[in-house]
């Protein structure tokens, strides 16, 4: 009976809305009667709205800022990004021990069909190989004399010529005293031997190398190096 008589009103005050645009007066409605106009309208509207329920709804404020904000909200990427740790598998053991490259003296000299056997070492203030050749070491210093034995084993002649190889040799005496051999005039320098070795013989040589005077005649650790067309071998006598 109540909803009749508001849309009765409703439906009068329209018409007068109507009527009063032909050149008439327009009437003057209270606040009471506006709002009973508005009322009405949003209600006949929402009737043929199925998404809108009865009436007007206000939302609450709790309700406001909540979809306020789930429109502001933005799915942020996930910026942590998981690094793998530095020190993690990381277990290599770095090789701390230097490898000992040294080779055979046979290796290192490579007469074909020559052993070459190392027969001890002197310190001497001059060299004399037979009365007629006699070598003397520059001022201040002293020889440090190695001797090798070339032996043939082999059944046939080997001809050896040292000489023509070029080849050089370095002497590390107990890891702190370094020197070149001394290129001679003597038959027997290994470093500039010729000669034909028969089968089942031998023959000895030496290398003489100038130490300072004042060098420990210590004889317990020699490494000889041989270098020959830029390719350096070393072995330990």
């Amino acid at each position: 009976m109540r909803d009749r008589k508001i849309k009765t009103t409703a439906c009068v005050l329209l018409a007068a809305l109507l009527l009063g645009g032909c050149g008439e007066q327009p009437i003057e409605l209270t606040e009471q009667e506006e709002q009973t106009i508005v009322d009405y309208a949003a209600h006949v509207v929402s009737k043929y709205n199925i998404k809108q329920q009865d009436g007007i709804v206000r939302l609450s404020k709790s309700e406001e800022t909540t979809e306020t904000a789930d429109t502001e909200a933005v799915e942020q990427p996930d910026s942590t990004e998981q690094m793998p740790s530095e020190g993690g598998d990381a277990t290599g053991t770095p090789e701390n021990a230097a490898s000992d490259n040294s080779v055979s003296l046979n290796d290192a000299v490579a007469i074909p069909g020559i052993d070459v056997q190392y027969t001890g070492a002197e310190f001497a203030s001059v060299y004399q190989q037979d009365s007629s050749y006699i070598v003397e070491p520059t001022a201040g210093n002293k020889y440090l004399v190695l001797h090798f034995h070339l032996n043939n084993a082999g059944t046939e002649a080997v001809d050896c010529d040292m000489l023509s190889r070029k080849v050089s040799f370095r002497m590390t005496l107990n890891d702190s005293v370094e020197a070149v051999a001394q290129v001679s005039i003597l038959l027997n320098d290994l470093g500039t031997y010729q000669g034909t070795i028969e089968a089942g013989s031998g023959t000895d040589t030496v290398l003489l190398f100038e130490v300072p005077e004042g060098t420990p005649e210590d004889l317990s650790k020699i490494s000889l190096e041989v270098v020959e067309n830029t390719v350096h071998k070393t072995c330990n006598l």
